[in-house]
């Protein structure tokens, strides 16, 4: 999944939980820390926000956001299936390819 795609779906994620960009860059900083730097937390702040309108952010970043915002308490009680397929080198290019494009349709189909 790209860049734009995967901006849309955390924002669109972000929505159902009613969370704020900033609120998001607070969660990623809990995820990764057990301190209240306020400092740090302000960088987080921002640069959730940056990530989610940059064209240059990378993919694997955007993905590591979805995954902590997937294993959050708050998202878990939403009840939603995010089916995001994860390569894992297993599979041969053109399955995980197919994985992929499965995996796209079905997301459609589920928020449409």
């Amino acid at each position: 999944m790209g860049t734009q795609e995967l901006q849309e779906k955390i924002k669109k994620l972000l929505g159902r939980l009613k969370w704020s960009q900033k609120r998001l860059g607070r969660e990623l900083y809990y995820a990764k820390y057990d301190d209240d730097d306020a400092v740090e937390i302000s960088r987080y702040e921002e640069k959730a926000k940056k990530d989610l309108v940059r064209k240059s952010t990378k993919p694997e970043m955007l993905q590591s956001y979805l995954d902590i915002i997937i294993k959050h308490d708050e998202f878990q009680k939403l009840d939603l299936i995010i089916p995001t397929y994860q390569k894992n080198g297993v599979l041969s290019d053109n399955m995980e390819s197919g994985m992929c494009s499965i995996s796209k349709l079905v997301s459609k189909l589920a928020s449409g």
